[in-house]
């Protein structure tokens, strides 16, 4: 009997077929292992004192905490951790572009969010020493672009989210009111030069003006939304360390700890005190994104309270701390802040805990 290369071919696959078939479905495990997808995922962060990240050059004992709380954020994951994040309670999913709101890339989207957490870093110098009815030493360094508009033509023309302006046509401009003043001079269709610095990179961007607003309220601009960046320098030798953090959302938090500190107060009275919400130098507390997952990060810490952002006419972190809590059965006891003061009234009129 003669066997043909056509029976060998076909006795061979029947003698490695279960071999065949537990490498294809390897390699499409190992392939949608490693591919990513644009998304980000969210969760539960961290609760963390903020007492070792601030220093002041005055020691303070403090029997309790403050911490101040994170979002964990998980971008460019694979189809495995969507799925799983999909199914679970605790966890959210959302493509890259709803997350960093349009942002040019992801690294101008990190560029923005590590200037965020150092306008925020400075905004609690000021509102710290406000409080404290202390001096401090203010500079504008810059002009933030902290988004762009759906009819600016800058994005296309190479300016991005997070890159901070300090010329523009030659000119220093280093304040939102330099910068608006130059370009009422010109009219729409203009081109103007600016530059300054992208993270830890200069820049350069020659960007088309246009018409923005109407009426009597029109006027010639780049088209964003941007901010002055401080320098703030204090009187005391006050140093940061959330260098691995973004955002603006820790800003109550460091405040709160640099009054405990320069005016020899434990604020904790004994209490693991968790919260969030950003500060104005005026002392007003904004809201922030993420609450549930910071109550989630604090509830783990075994927090005795968390201090919620609260704004009347727009409850929305508080609605969702109160749906969180409940939904979850977590401890912690939610406390209203709108203001800077009210968080030191609420901590001030705490007995100490035994």
């Amino acid at each position: 009997m003669v066997t043909t290369n056509e029976q060998r071919k076909e006795h061979w696959i029947r003698r490695y077929r279960t071999t065949l078939i537990i490498g294809f479905f390897l390699l499409i495990f190992f392939i949608a292992y490693i591919k990513p997808w644009p998304y980000m995922l969210y969760g539960a962060g961290s609760a963390e004192p903020v007492h070792s990240r601030v220093e002041t050059g005055h020691k303070l004992e403090e029997k309790g905490a403050l911490l101040f709380t994170t979002v964990s954020t998980y971008s460019n994951p694979n189809i495995f951790s969507i799925i799983y994040a999909r199914i679970n309670p605790r966890m959210e999913v959302k493509s890259q572009e709803e997350a960093t709101s349009g942002a040019t890339n992801i690294n101008a989207y990190r560029n923005l969010l590590a200037w965020m957490r150092d306008s925020s870093e400075a905004n609690a110098l000021l509102a710290a020493y406000t409080a404290m009815k202390k001096p401090i030493d203010v500079k504008e360094q810059g002009v933030i672009v902290y988004a762009l508009l759906p009819e600016s033509k800058a994005r296309d023309n190479g300016l991005q989210e997070g890159d901070i302006i300090t010329n523009i046509d030659g000119k220093e401009a280093r304040t939102v009111k330099v910068l608006t003043d130059y370009l009422t001079t010109k009219k729409p269709g203009d081109k103007v030069k600016v530059s300054g610095t992208r993270g830890d990179n200069k820049f350069e961007a020659t960007v088309p003006l246009i018409n923005m607003g109407t009426g009597t309220s029109s006027r010639t601009g780049i088209g964003f939304q941007n901010d002055t960046v401080l320098k703030v320098t204090a009187p005391d030798p006050v140093k940061f360390d959330f260098a691995d953090t973004g955002g603006p959302s820790a800003g109550l938090m460091m405040t709160l700890e640099i009054i405990a500190q320069l005016t020899n107060d434990d604020l904790t009275r004994g209490f693991r005190i968790a919260g969030t919400g950003t500060i104005s130098a005026d002392g007003t507390v904004g809201q922030i994104g993420g609450i549930n997952y910071k109550l989630m990060a604090a509830d783990k810490e075994k927090a005795d309270y968390f201090l919620v952002p609260y704004d009347p006419k727009n409850p929305s972190n508080w609605t969702l701390a109160e749906k969180t809590v409940k939904d979850l059965k977590l401890s912690p006891k939610l406390v209203k802040v709108s203001t800077l003061q009210e968080a030191l009234d609420f901590l001030k009129k705490l007995e100490f805990k035994a």
